[in-house]
């Protein structure tokens, strides 16, 4: 079992990371519930540990999911919760199980699945297509939707799906025209990168079941000499790092309660040292206020995170 410390150094924390947000303490909570579909016949149980579901040529509009995993208290964040996700393509085929015309440019045996893991702050990120309907016979067709089992390190998975508002076919299905899937059906605001929504994942287990999870991915050590300056910072913040391995790198910024803020980068780079610079905005263009914030640097299978702190 991988101990609290040995999490902390795999992450690139420091004790601040286990602060504990506030974003919804005083909020009724109602834990997050399972979808009347159930696991349905395209889960594969040993999809990889990635936040990109989908590669860079993969047909479909690009959609970025974030949120934070809590317990039943609605603030408590848990850690190391495995959220597993696995959608179709965007003209509704499952590409694993069904030969599909489009779609799947790289013979990905995996493609459109992946398992990422809530980080310190209960945060998790996930960047696929969106995907499209598919028909069920007799006119009738199953809303855009994308698959959870979402693991807890103790406790029972919760399976359920994802759903987006403005579906035309929300009405007429099954699991998204359940009144308990209502929490489940989220806006998505398009930005220059594509789409983007918040799926918070609300667990009804006891903010005291936090155990670190056995099935914590080993790290590669492909990132190496992360280095902040300046930091603090006012204007700009340059980000600087090691790659002992070529790898598809994904950076990213979250805020303290683990919402995510910005992409910096997101594509294939060479072994060696590499740069990014931010500046404090959205992705949306807007300026964020003072405050701490996190640089998440992922790879295929390792992730870690740096603390940084934006004054105004």
């Amino acid at each position: 079992m991988i101990s609290r410390r040995r999490f902390l150094q795999l992450s690139g924390m420091t004790a601040v990371g286990l602060m504990i947000p506030k974003r919804l303490e005083g909020i009724p909570c109602d834990p997050s519930t399972a979808d009347l579909m159930g696991l349905g016949p395209y889960w594969e149980p040993d999809s990889p540990y990635r936040s990109i579901l989908a590669s860079p040529e993969e047909p479909g509009a690009r959609l970025f999911i974030s949120g934070v995993v809590t317990a039943n208290d609605c603030h408590t964040p848990i850690t190391n919760v495995i959220i597993d996700a696995w959608h179709a393509d965007d003209e509704g085929c499952y590409s694993v199980f069904e030969t599909c015309d489009t779609g799947n440019p790289e013979s990905d045996e995996f493609n459109l699945r992946g398992r990422v893991l809530s980080g310190p702050q209960g945060q998790y990120f996930i960047e696929t297509i969106k995907p499209g309907p598919y028909p069920l016979g007799l006119d009738r067709f199953r809303p855009s939707h994308i698959h959870f089992m979402i693991t807890p390190p103790a406790g029972e998975p919760l399976i359920t799906q994802l759903y987006f508002e403005g579906d035309d076919y929300l009405d007429e299905d099954t699991g998204s025209s359940d009144p308990g899937a209502v929490d489940r059906i989220i806006p998505l605001n398009e930005t220059e990168n594509g789409m983007e929504g918040i799926f918070d994942i609300k667990l009804d287990i006891d903010p005291d079941q936090k155990a670190i999870n056995d099935n914590y991915p080993i790290s590669s050590n492909r990132i190496q000499n992360i280095a902040t300056y300046p930091n603090p910072f006012n204007s700009h913040i340059e980000i600087q790092f090691d790659l002992t391995k070529p790898s598809h790198v994904l950076v990213s910024v979250y805020d303290i309660t683990g919402r995510w803020v910005q992409t910096i980068t997101n594509k294939f780079f060479s072994k060696g040292r590499h740069s990014f610079l931010w500046n404090g905005k959205t992705s949306f263009g807007e300026t964020v206020p003072s405050g701490e914030y996190f640089i998440h640097i992922q790879t295929a299978n390792e992730y870690q995170l740096k603390s940084i702190t934006f004054l105004k």
